[in-house]
């Protein structure tokens, strides 16, 4: 079969979407980072900060870091065409908002059912502190940052250009499905139409950062509503 200059590069995305996320939920799988952190820093931390730490480090090295050095900076793709750009968003910015807004709603009701609370928060601590509400906020905004790079940016922008719109969008949302099946049906199943708003909002504004903006007001707004409705976490000063 041969592949156009515009098709290869699409499909090594595919391909690294699948070997990427698959070293990730290896590695975390194995603990293999949660180790280390936990030779280096023996009593400095708590053993539930460690282990948040350990995964998203995990998940910035292998969803964001690596698909940024090999599409980026080895392969020499501007990173205009990867939709690290603010594009057209100023168009759209009410818009954008609006559904920060919606969002950060939405995960105030959900975040008291029992089956998100099962996975969130993710930093597992039970008295949060300042320190703690930093670290989770951080380590998902650096996560995601990386995340949506190479989903709604790398992906999208590469399948675009090789495969047009629609099956741009069913590639990409059928790997954003696919790389939450660990996580379970509910998230599995939620991630379709969330993947189809996020390429919409990619495809029409030229970038990344709107699936960015909203996936992270919806990830950390869920960890933080999680530690409120949970009784068996609290707040604390």
């Amino acid at each position: 079969m041969d592949f156009s200059r515009k098709e290869i590069p699409a499909v090594a995305a595919v391909l690294s979407v699948i070997l990427f996320f698959g070293l990730y939920y290896f590695l975390t799988g194995r603990k293999t980072l949660n180790k280390l952190v936990k030779m280096l820093f023996p009593v400095a931390i708590s053993d539930e900060s460690k282990d948040f730490i350990s995964d998203k480090v995990t998940g910035i090295a292998m969803t964001g870091l690596l698909p940024f050095l090999v599409f980026i900076i080895f392969s020499g793709m501007p990173a205009r065409e990867a939709g690290l750009t603010a594009g057209e968003m100023n168009k759209s910015a009410s818009m954008l908002a609006g559904l920060v807004v919606l969002t950060i709603f939405s995960t105030y009701f959900s975040s008291k059912s029992i089956n998100v609370q099962k996975s969130a928060p993710e930093l597992r601590v039970k008295y949060w502190h300042t320190r703690h509400v930093i670290l989770s906020t951080s380590g998902w905004l650096i996560y995601l940052f990386g995340y949506e790079l190479f989903f709604r940016g790398i992906l999208w922008f590469l399948c675009f250009n090789a495969f047009g719109f629609w099956w741009a969008l069913i590639i990409n949302v059928a790997l954003y499905s696919l790389v939450h099946v660990p996580k379970g049906k509910l998230v599995t199943y939620g991630a379709i139409p969330l993947g189809v708003l996020f390429c919409t909002l990619s495809h029409y504004t030229g970038s990344f950062l709107p699936a960015f903006l909203i996936h992270s007001a919806m990830a950390v707004s869920t960890e933080l509503f999680s530690v409120y409705h949970n009784p068996d976490f609290k707040f604390s000063s």
